[in-house]
């Protein structure tokens, strides 16, 4: 660091802020004292800088399967935006693989960072019931956020508010005077789905809820069952399973919106590139990563001081975003 130092005609002090606070260093004096860094092989062992301040400043993401995939266009789309945030505020991220039911045993879990004190805290994705890291978190009072909605009071959470999320969209639809009206919902046994369907039927009383649709490939074998019976005039889905409903109106040579209306949960930017444009319940996935980075912040500070946390509940509610494929001249929203 002196080397650095009298290298780049600044003080050891300006190249200890380069390095533990660049947010306080002048873009052009950081480029310099990077750019030598870089020329001369400088490396910050993270570990060294970990004991000296109690902290890393490395944060875990973990992703347990879904089902038996850990990535889907939510999660990339989510991730995108925690990385974000997380890059901001100084906070490095790594994303591991998890099994809720059997982490202890994998050793490419990253909870084995977690344990040897390389990462400071972590992000959980999504809630499952009786997961076994929630209690090592807790046990080893690791910092962590569970972005998910969880039955129990007392988890660090941020979340789509889910039961606004059903009751969202079926008052959407119920307004725009749909009859048939079908959600297909995830299988049963997870609070996001349970939460999901109850604020669906509270608005659509006389709704059908078809469970289990949780693929494309299974949400056209639905959808083509109803379409070619004439059974529904609007379908209500999850995730990427409007993907299987768009082939299976094509397969049964039905029109979107004109013979059957289509209408996601999810706001992902595939939705105004597809034909016809996908209607959709608005997600913020700015302020769900903000709050989610911001509050992961707030409990490894309180952690660092020894301070009790703050054990927030953060669940955001959605809008709608119509676009052609619920765009007929049926009711006003």
């Amino acid at each position: 660091m002196m080397q650095i130092a009298e290298k780049c005609g600044v003080s050891l002090k300006t190249v200890s802020r380069v390095i533990n606070h660049p947010e306080q260093v002048s873009p052009k004096t950081l480029k310099l004292v990077r750019d030598y860094m870089d020329q001369c092989g400088f490396q910050i062992n993270l570990l060294a800088k970990g004991l000296k301040q109690n902290r890393t400043n490395i944060i875990i993401i973990f992703l347990d399967k879904n089902n038996g995939e850990y990535m889907n266009a939510w999660r990339s789309n989510m991730l995108k935006h925690l990385f974000r945030y997380a890059n901001g505020i100084g906070l490095k991220v790594i994303v591991s693989p998890s099994d809720s039911q059997g982490y202890k045993g994998d050793e490419t879990d990253g909870f084995y960072l977690l344990s040897s004190g390389i990462a400071d805290g972590a992000i959980l994705f999504e809630y499952v019931e009786n997961d076994q890291r929630l209690g090592y978190l807790e046990r080893t009072n690791t910092p962590y956020v569970l972005l998910g909605q969880p039955k129990e009071e007392g988890i660090p959470a941020v979340s789509l508010d889910n039961y606004n999320l059903g009751h969202m969209g079926g008052t959407y639809l119920k307004e725009k005077e749909y009859k048939n009206i079908y959600y297909f919902a995830a299988e049963k046994g997870y609070y996001s789905t349970e939460l999901r369907v109850k604020g669906f039927l509270d608005a659509v009383p006389k709704g059908t809820v078809i469970y289990g649709v949780n693929t494309p490939q299974i949400a056209c074998e639905r959808a083509k069952e109803l379409l070619e019976a004439d059974r529904a005039d609007c379908i209500f889905v999850n995730g990427d399973c409007f993907l299987g409903v768009y082939r299976a109106a094509a397969e049964c040579h039905k029109r979107i919106p004109e013979d059957t209306a289509v209408f996601a949960t999810n706001s992902l930017p595939i939705n105004d590139q597809i034909y016809p444009s996908l209607s959709s319940l608005k997600q913020d996935f700015d302020n769900l990563a903000e709050q989610c980075i911001s509050l992961l912040q707030e409990l490894l500070s309180s952690s660092q001081e020894g301070s009790p946390w703050d054990r927030k509940q953060i669940f955001l509610p959605s809008s709608v975003v119509e676009r052609e494929s619920t765009k007929t001249d049926k009711g006003q929203f």
